[in-house]
């Protein structure tokens, strides 16, 4: 059981907030803060385990600040990063709805504010706001589509390809063209490739005047592909 989570009882959180999550859109005022009655605040630092591949599900979690990676580890101990959630996003409904064992782990990439709603509460919120399951349905569908986009990436993009599409992703997360701070061994876990393939593959694109590094952010200088 994650400690931040379920060590303190339940704070409302604000509907406001709510309001940012796609999962509620929809929802009138007085749903929002009943479900925001069954939630639980948590302010976590950066590299913190959320959840761990193989766990038992356990709650919905809610990012409503900062970063976290979704990512797999192979029987090898090799890491690939499948995807970059920033705040609005949500993870964890997978496990409750089918009881299965987590699917990936997620790591906060930065310092983060995230609500956490309990399996069980999740299921009361269900119960009394059955318009939450229409989000779930949206949400479920754009995740299909966004796994298909990348099975795509990676069957017909090469290395440079895979990385300008994940430096594009990044960015479009924040003002468009420049990314959140991002190691090199990061991005090759998001690419599916090497750490040393990367810093040559952000070399060329650096001398092609495609990108700058700006400390450990990247801004995108060129055309998007």
């Amino acid at each position: 059981m994650n400690w931040f989570a379920f060590s303190a009882l339940p704070v409302p959180v604000d509907h406001r907030l709510l309001q940012t999550i796609p999962l509620f859109a929809g929802l009138r005022r007085d749903q929002l803060a009943a479900v925001g009655r069954h939630a639980v605040v948590r302010n976590v630092p950066r590299n913190t385990v959320l959840i761990r591949q193989g766990d038992a599900p356990e709650a919905l979690y809610m990012i409503i600040s900062g970063r976290a990676r979704v990512s797999i580890t192979g029987e090898d101990g090799k890491e690939l990063v499948l995807d970059s959630l920033g705040p609005g996003e949500y993870f964890g409904e997978l496990a409750l709805i089918d009881g299965e064992p987590r699917s990936a782990t997620v790591t906060t990439a930065s310092d983060a504010t995230v609500g956490v709603i309990s399996r069980g509460e999740f299921e009361a919120c269900l119960a009394d706001t059955p318009e939450i399951a229409i989000g779930l349905l949206r949400g479920l569908s754009h995740r299909v589509r966004e796994l298909d986009e990348q099975l795509r990436d990676f069957a017909l993009l090469d290395v440079r390809g895979r990385l300008l599409r994940v430096l594009q992703k990044l960015a479009r997360d924040g003002d468009g063209r420049r990314t959140e701070p991002v190691t090199q061994q990061e991005l090759a876990n998001m690419v599916g490739a090497s750490r040393e393939m990367v810093s040559r593959v952000l070399n060329h694109l650096k001398s092609d005047g495609v990108i700058a590094v700006q400390g450990k952010a990247i801004v995108l200088l060129g055309p998007r592909v």
